[in-house]
C-alpha cells in the first residue's frame, strides 16, 4: 500500500493512506543501505506486517528541519518579540533557494506593534526581489484569510525562529489542530520551544508541516554558493563579467550595478555582505 509519512514518534513511522494512519517500522534493509525514511517521504508499506518496504524518490529534501517532498516554504517572522531581522530573513530565503523551493514570508504579531515605517520597509525590500510578503495577527485574525489560501493543494513547510507564532498560525488557520503554543521570554530575548517534532497536518488538499523552531540557522554554505543563491541575485549571476564573481570588490559586477541604480536595495546588499563575511571559500578553490 502506498502512503505518506506524516510523523515519527519513538521509532514508529505514522503513514497516512486513504485517510487512515498506520504505525509502521522500516525494514532492516534500509539501515544496511544507510537510508532512513523521513517525514514527507512517499512510501510503499505492507499493512499486514506494518513495515515500510519502498521509499520513493524525493522531489526535495531539507536537513533542517528534516523533511522531504515539500512544494513551498512559509517563512514566519514576528514584527516584535522577537524583533524582525532582515539578516535572518535573507538567510532563510537563501536556504530555500539552495534547495530550489519557493518561499514566502509571513510576518506575525502586527497587533503588538503596527510600525508603519518598518512594514513599508519590509514590503519594499522583499517585493523588489519578487518575494510574496504577508502581514497578519493570529490574535485578531487580520490578514489570515489571504494567508490561508497559500496552503491550498501545497505541501508547505512552516519555518521560523522559536516564539514567532508558527503553531499559533496553524491553530488560527484551523483550531482543530490544537498545536502547543510557546511563549516569548523577555529575559532571554527568545521564544520557548513547544513543537518538538516535524509533523504533517492535512489541509485544503495538501499538508502543512509544523516544525521545531530554532534561534539561529547555520547554512554552512560557501561564499560562491551565497553569491549565486542570495535572493534577487540568481537571475543576474551569469551577467557579471567574472564567472566566479562574489559581488564584493570585483569590477563590472551586475549585482553592484543594480544596487547602485536602486533596483536592488542597499539594505539587501548590506545583509549579503554580512553573510558573505561569515561564509568560507570552497575547498576546491585551493586544490592543486
Amino acid at each position: 500500500m502506498k502512503g505518506l509519512i506524516v510523523g515519527i514518534t519513538c521509532g514508529l513511522y505514522a503513514v497516512r493512506a486513504n485517510d487512515v494512519v498506520y504505525h509502521t517500522k522500516p525494514r532492516g534493509v534500509f539501515r544496511n543501505q544507510g537510508v532512513k525514511p523521513i517525514v514527507g517521504d512517499i512510501v510503499e508499506f505492507n499493512p499486514d506486517e506494518m513495515v515500510i518496504e519502498v521509499i520513493y524518490p524525493r522531489s526535495s529534501a531539507l536537513k533542517r528541519p528534516l523533511i522531504a517532498n515539500i512544494s513551498q516554504i512559509i517563512l514566519v517572522f514576528s514584527i516584535k518579540e522577537p524583533e524582525f531581522s532582515f539578516l535572518l530573513a535573507f538567510k532563510y530565503l537563501t536556504y530555500a533557494n539552495m534547495h530550489n523551493i519557493k518561499a514566502k514570508l509571513v510576518i506575525t504579531k502586527i497587533d503588538k506593534e503596527h510600525d508603519e515605517a518598518l512594514i513599508k520597509q519590509i514590503k519594499e525590500t522583499f517585493t523588489s526581489i519578487n518575494i510574496e510578503t504577508y502581514f497578519i495577527s493570529n490574535k485578531t485574525g487580520e490578514g489570515l484569510e489571504e494567508v490561508k489560501a497559500l496552503f491550498k493543494d501545497e505541501v508547505s513547510c512552516i519555518m521560523g525562529q522559536t516564539g514567532v507564532g508558527k503553531s499559533s498560525l496553524i491553530n488560527a488557520i484551523d483550531s482543530n489542530y490544537e498545536r502547543a503554543v510557546g511563549e516569548y521570554s523577555m529575559a532571554l530575548g527568545r521564544g520557548k520551544h513547544q513543537t518538538k517534532e516535524v509533523i504533517l497536518l492535512p489541509y485544503l488538499g495538501g499538508y502543512i508541516a509544523d516544525t521545531p523552531g530554532f534561534s539561529s540557522l547555520e547554512l554552512n554554505l560557501y561564499k560562491e554558493d551565497l553569491a549565486a543563491f542570495f535572493p534577487g541575485f540568481y537571475s543576474l549571476y551569469n551577467k557579471c563579467y567574472f564567472a566566479n564573481c562574489l559581488h564584493l570588490s570585483e569590477n563590472r559586477c551586475a549585482i553592484k550595478e543594480k544596487v547602485a541604480s536602486g533596483e536592488i536595495s542597499s539594505l539587501a546588499y548590506e545583509c549579503y555582505k554580512k553573510l558573505s563575511e561569515e561564509a568560507i571559500f570552497k575547498k576546491e578553490r585551493y586544490a592543486k
